[in-house]
């Protein structure tokens, strides 16, 4: 480096500029051929990444070669100066706390390491191998370009007369081949958030469930707080689990849990997360095993992340907002491979959940009433499970009238919408997050199809 340059330190900290930003930034780097339809993917996955109220901005390799890389043609030596410089750009896209997106052919394994080299010191980077064949990406010939190279107008056309060396340990392998596009853009969105908050949040909740079901093989001591309603051991040492892990990941998020003082410096950040350590407590001491543990991460007042944990069973559920709802069994050991879950497309003989320990008022008793043709089975069921059973299609519609509070539903309406389920108030409003008073004093209903509400 030349010894006049002086590279200046940031003003800002990563921790400040991640209290207006909320998600953590990171690169996704999109590789295939011409015409394997990674741009359209791209585009997809950046849409849902700002609908998730992030920031993000996709880098396009024919784009930018009209400006940052105008001048450069398609030897090796342009090739990698391209790649060099969508590199550096997406690093400094990421350090204004926004999701770079690149889409390049990259054909080469070198640029695309030296790419990863240069990005991952700064942030995390992902590999997203587009690997539609090259007899389907000629097949669409969109631009028109595979018939120009067989004809001899363009030179070092990647995938005719110039080389693709195909990712050997990708983050994501997609092939778009006969598959919807939004599909293989949940699965990278799955992966985005995977790796960045959901697997923080699913070792939360098991070590907080190995914690729970410690104390539930124990002599369980019952307490009661202002309210009357009941905690134990287990609430308190689930909450210092999971609070503890979450502010040692990301200690510029602020955390707003049941079992916890309210942290009001929440209320003047864009992110929270918002967890109920132990859902169900008088299941829980009822020793039946219908309790959860559920984490929800919310970003300007929507829920765009949730995880519930059945201890007693090893379920997880996991959800993110555009990649889609998932399950996961717990053995013990290690967590099974993610299964996509969707609400049932039941119109007649619903299934209704119905809780477990809380009173059925005069309004839901006349609720069922207007129901009862379609109805052709009741199940009750404690805590969060009867948000899953409906996004799993084994149960289909659920009512609950009375208070509630903002970690009761927050991890359960995110699986649930990311199902396909319509979860809503009492008046038919959505509800929001992150609010002054935490709450819910209109109910809520969840559906697995608008049709369905009685």
């Amino acid at each position: 480096m030349n010894e006049n340059i002086f590279p200046h330190v940031p003003a800002v900290t990563f921790t400040e500029r991640m209290k207006v930003c909320g998600l953590e930034p990171s690169v996704l780097w999109f590789t295939g051929l011409s015409g394997s339809g990674k741009t359209t993917l791209a585009r997809e996955v950046e849409r849902r990444i700002i609908n998730a109220g992030c920031p993000a901005y996709l880098l396009d390799g024919d784009s930018t070669r009209t400006g940052l890389c105008a001048g450069l043609g398609f030897s090796e030596n342009d090739r990698a100066e391209n790649l060099r410089r969508l590199a550096e750009a997406s690093v400094i896209l990421a350090g204004s706390g926004a999701t770079a997106i690149v889409s390049a052919i990259s054909p080469l394994s070198s640029s695309r390491k030296a790419a990863r080299e240069t990005i991952s010191k700064k942030c995390p980077f992902y590999e997203v191998y587009v690997s539609t064949p090259v007899e389907e990406c000629r097949r669409r010939d969109v631009k028109g370009l595979y018939a120009k190279a067989d004809a001899g107008l363009i030179s070092d056309f990647t995938g005719v007369s110039a080389p693709y060396e195909a990712p050997e340990a990708p983050d994501i392998t997609i092939d778009t081949t006969g598959r919807d596009i939004h599909e293989c853009a949940d699965e990278i969105m799955y992966m985005l958030f995977g790796r960045g908050y959901l697997s923080v949040m699913e070792k939360a909740a098991l070590l907080a469930g190995n914690e729970i079901m410690r104390v539930y093989r124990s002599d369980l001591r019952v307490e009661h707080k202002d309210d009357s309603s009941p905690v134990t051991e287990a609430d308190m040492n689930a909450d210092r689990v999971i609070s503890g892990i979450l502010k040692e990941r990301f200690p510029y998020i602020p955390v707003l849990s049941e079992e916890s003082a309210d942290d009001r410096s929440r209320l003047y950040s864009r992110c929270c997360f918002i967890v109920d350590p132990l859902d169900g407590t008088e299941e829980y001491i009822a020793r039946n095993g219908e309790f959860t543990v559920n984490i929800a991460f919310c970003c300007d007042g929507r829920i765009i992340m949730g995880v519930i944990y059945i201890p007693s069973t090893g379920e997880m559920f996991e959800a993110a907002s555009g990649a889609g709802a998932y399950k996961r069994m717990f053995d013990g050991e290690t967590l099974s491979a993610s299964q996509r879950i969707r609400t049932s497309r039941r119109t007649e003989g619903l299934i209704l959940m119905e809780s477990r320990s809380h009173n059925k008022n005069v309004e839901y008793l006349k609720l069922i009433e207007r129901g009862r043709n379609r109805i052709g089975q009741i199940q009750r069921c404690g805590s969060s499970i009867k948000g899953c059973r409906i996004a799993e299609g084994k149960a289909d519609v659920y009512y609950r009238f009375g208070l509630t509070h903002e970690w009761d539903t927050a991890a359960m309406q995110c699986i649930c919408e990311q199902a396909g389920a319509i979860f809503l108030d009492g008046n038919g409003n959505q509800i929001r997050y992150n609010r002054i008073d935490t709450l819910n004093r209109d109910g809520f209903y969840i559906l697995n199809l608008p049709e369905n509400q009685f």
